[in-house]
């Protein structure tokens, strides 16, 4: 048994110092020996002509804000930047098979790379606390880890169905084209660890190397799409109810004396919401959200109800002995005989006609119009047999009311349905 046990203890110890390889005295001196000489304010290359080529991987872990009115894109981030520096090689078979190191941030050179488009103060990649890898081929290993904020540009024109891009651009600033070179490591983002966001959805990214000025940037371009069943379900639909409503005022009768001031609260409902919306989306005249345009339509529907109501209501309170002139009765009369051809049935006018009149008289005059020979007599004809209805203001007024209903409606069903046609299109 405690054979077996020794024979165990040796296996053990001889895996461990294998895999570990070399010892703290070997690391240390390794460290010394490297960094004894090393001057972290040149590029590591021997021949300084050359360029130092820089790979950056962007390591996405979520989008942290998105902020449509200040124009601020952030994300919590790590880049895997790596680079070859000379002076940083060694045979490992001299330091106890030590094959890889880590040293200090501020020990050794490191590209600085800077946020071209930051939406607070300027700063370098990277802090004190970060630490660098090296392997014995010269191969460097750096992963700072940061939250990005960057400015991007919002395009809300098909807003809640709009589609935005941002782009987070770093720079070797201070370097010229012919002393770093930046590239990314692969054209698409790591994604594996990205955690998604309530309220955008990405649906690509993509990554370039482009010159900016004197020196060399690296690109990462991220397009984002907004989920808009919050905007749906807490803007457009309330506008849209707000609108139907709106319409109802037709159906409120005269005599509740609430007409005008349902009317205006409606009115400043939409204005409020027009304060909301415009405080969700950036202050920006290029260019303006469909949706204000959407809004404003509504606003001048609303209010050409409140004047067709208030001017309808005079119409309805107006003294019985002024009679109604001969305009409006024939407007009458055609309105209500295009709506009594509609429904297939008489007007009440000749209802009342034929209910006056004696069985005789109703036969005589069927048969003096069946005998008239175009249209016209059979008009002369009926306007001398019947007797006038009388047609008051109040008709009129209820008139109006139909015929504002179906107008407005109309207008208000087709403004939702091309504000929906514009912004699903071009989103």
């Amino acid at each position: 048994m405690m054979r077996k046990i020794g024979i165990a203890a040796f296996v053990y110890v001889t895996f461990l110092c294998c895999v570990n390889g070399a010892s703290l005295n070997d690391t240390k001196t390794l460290l010394r020996d490297l960094l004894s000489n090393y001057n972290k304010n040149l590029r590591p290359v021997h021949n300084q002509s050359e360029i130092v080529n820089v790979t950056v991987k962007l390591l996405v872990k979520s989008i942290q804000e998105f902020n449509e009115v200040s124009e601020v894109f952030s994300v919590v981030a790590g880049l895997s930047i790596s680079w070859e520096d000379e002076s940083m090689t060694w045979n490992p078979e001299n330091y106890g098979g030590a094959s890889q190191i880590m040293t200090s941030y501020d020990d050794v050179w490191v590209p600085e790379l800077i946020l071209t488009s930051p939406s607070d103060d300027v700063e370098s990649l990277g802090a004190a606390w970060n630490r660098i890898r090296y392997y014995a081929n010269g191969t460097a290993r750096w992963s700072p880890v940061a939250l990005v904020k960057s400015t991007c540009t919002v395009d809300v024109e098909s807003y809640p169905f709009d589609t935005q891009t941002c782009t987070l651009s770093y720079n070797a600033m201070g370097y010229e084209l012919g002393e770093v070179f930046l590239l990314p490591a692969t054209e698409a983002r790591e994604m594996t660890l990205f955690s998604e966001h309530p309220m955008w959805d990405l649906v690509d990214t993509a990554a370039k190397s482009e010159s900016f000025g004197y020196s060399w940037q690296v690109s990462f371009t991220f397009k984002l799409k907004r989920r808009p069943a919050y905007v749906l379900v807490n803007v457009v639909l309330p506008i849209l109810f707000l609108s139907v409503l709106n319409l109802l005022v037709f159906l409120l009768v005269p005599e509740s004396g609430e007409r005008v001031s349902y009317c205006i609260t409606v009115l400043l409902s939409i204005a409020v919401f027009m304060t909301i919306v415009s405080a969700m989306l950036p202050r920006t005249s290029k260019p303006v959200p469909i949706v204000s345009y959407k809004l404003i339509i509504d606003m001048v529907i609303s209010a050409a109800i409140t004047v067709v109501v208030i001017l309808n209501l005079r119409i309805y309170s107006k003294d019985p002995e002024i009679p109604v002139p001969n305009w409006l009765i024939g407007i009458y009369r055609f309105w209500t005989c295009a709506v009594c051809r509609k429904r297939k049935i008489e007007p009440v006018w000749m209802r009342k006609l034929f209910r006056k009149t004696s069985k005789a008289t109703r036969i005589q005059t069927v048969k003096t119009i069946s005998e008239a020979e175009n249209e016209n007599d059979i008009k002369r004809q009926l306007s001398e047999a019947i007797d006038e209805e009388q047609i008051t203001w109040k008709k009129i007024s209820y008139m109006v009311d139909v015929v504002a209903l179906w107008l407005f409606g109309l207008a208000t069903l087709c403004s939702f349905a091309v504000f929906l046609a514009i912004v699903t299109s071009r989103g």
